[in-house]
């Protein structure tokens, strides 16, 4: 059986890394979000696609809310990876295509923003993991990819 494409959109990676930034900072226990280790579990079944735009967001968030330091986020990043076997696209190019979809379509920033995930997804012909609904619906309503799911139906994919 060949195994399913899935790139991961940052909110559906970013608790794990939060939690991991917790240990660092304030010396808590380490705590395996459930949504991680079920990915973790499901890698032989599933090619996990990420990239630059999710290190991105990821560096972002733990640079402001946790001020974790370079060496950390790359460590807790290169972890993620290899625990995922996940791989990596490091680059894409973008074009006009972004701006057509806001003129077309009233959205959130997050979901703009979430929309570059969406081209990298469809370049790599891979299922797009997101939480975001907004994104799901607005790609739903208007059949601009029929692969794109939530978390919970990945997990009815495979249950």
């Amino acid at each position: 059986m060949n195994k399913v494409k899935i790139y991961l959109d940052t909110n559906t990676v970013l608790d794990f890394f939060v939690n991991e930034a917790r240990v660092i900072r304030n010396k808590e226990d380490v705590k395996v979000p459930s949504k991680f280790q079920f990915m973790v579990e499901s890698k032989e079944k599933v090619d996990f696609i990420t990239s630059f735009l999710t290190k991105a967001e990821i560096t972002r968030e733990l640079i402001s809310a946790f001020q974790l330091s370079g060496e950390d986020i790359e460590r807790l990043w290169n972890t993620f990876v290899s625990s995922l076997d996940c791989r990596y696209v490091e680059k894409f190019e973008f074009d006009e295509e972004i701006v057509r979809l806001t003129m077309r379509f009233r959205m959130k920033l997050r979901t703009m923003v979430n929309f570059f995930h969406v081209f990298v997804a469809i370049k790599e012909d891979a299922y797009l993991l997101t939480g975001d609904k907004d994104l799901i619906r607005i790609i739903r309503e208007n059949k601009l990819y029929d692969k794109i799911m939530s978390y919970i139906e990945l997990r009815n994919m495979f249950t």
